[in-house]
């Protein structure tokens, strides 16, 4: 299953690029006075959309990114690349800006010295605060196949297919090996990125390369999905109990931590617990 690559979600932080940006020329207008204080905003909102929109991308799509560089060595050289550069590229048109627009110094390529030094460092101590940033959680993000999701949530009661038509076992990472489990010896499903984390009957933790979505959609009826981040074996629910704001703590009989359910799911939990 293809991981998708989010352009568009990006604009949804423009007005905080900008908002940036406009901070940061006002600061070195005050600070400064060999521009005026057009100039300054017109090339720190520059600097700050090309710095920030890029690096937001890459944030955006760090589960993009850890598919294509199947090691974490090569995925950390290269974002650690990539983020130097986006700083030291953003230097460059601060450079060029000044030079052939505002005409206060003369033009000469890669001349800014320390300047590509102190943003490269900068975009990348950015770069990696974002890379780390789950923008799948954010107000200000909802990818298509969430808003899909959510939408679909307001009038469904559970999706899961009768036994003759799921699948039996699920494939997990092991080392560099794939190891199968059964669907039967799986407690619960938790969300990760595009992915998913699989809990099995000896508590072990282990990565799936599905997506809750599409294991909603394969799965037997012996799994409900309480949570946006979880789907959960009946079999192998000890308690169900009100916890608060019309949401429920789901405890297991292996000992796992429980887990608790999310108010839209509200339907799917009463029927677990034959509330009618």
């Amino acid at each position: 299953m293809a991981v998708p690559f989010y352009f568009k979600q990006a604009n949804r932080f423009l007005p905080h690029i900008v908002f940036v940006g406009l901070g940061i020329g006002t600061a070195n207008y005050i600070i400064n006075e060999d521009l005026n204080w057009i100039q300054w905003i017109i090339q720190s909102v520059s600097t700050s959309f090309f710095i920030g929109y890029t690096l937001i991308i890459i944030g955006l799509n760090k589960s993009w990114f850890k598919d294509y560089f199947k090691t974490k060595a090569k995925l950390y050289i290269f974002i650690s690349l990539a983020f130097f550069l986006v700083g030291a590229l953003a230097s460059e048109i601060e450079h060029m800006i000044r030079s052939l627009i505002f005409h206060s110094q003369q033009y000469q390529p890669w001349s800014s010295g320390k300047m590509y030094l102190f943003n490269g460092i900068i975009s990348l101590v950015l770069g990696y605060s974002f890379f780390k940033y789950d923008f799948q959680k954010s107000k200000n993000f909802k990818s298509v196949e969430n808003q899909k999701t959510l939408q679909s949530q307001k009038n469904r009661t559970d999706t899961f297919l009768d036994s003759k038509d799921a699948i039996t076992s699920i494939p997990v990472r092991q080392g560099e090996n794939i190891l199968l489990i059964p669907i039967g010896d799986i407690i619960y499903f938790e969300a990760f990125d595009n992915y998913s984390f699989v809990y099995n009957l000896s508590g072990e933790k282990k990565l799936c390369d599905y997506s809750l979505l599409f294991l909603e959609k394969r799965l037997n009826k012996n799994f409900s999905r309480v949570h946006r981040k979880y789907i959960v074996n009946k079999s192998h629910i000890k308690q169900i109990k009100p916890h608060f704001n019309g949401r429920y703590l789901i405890e297991f009989y292996n000992g796992l931590d429980p887990i608790s359910s999310s108010k839209g799911y509200s339907a799917i939990i009463r029927k677990l617990i034959k509330i009618e």
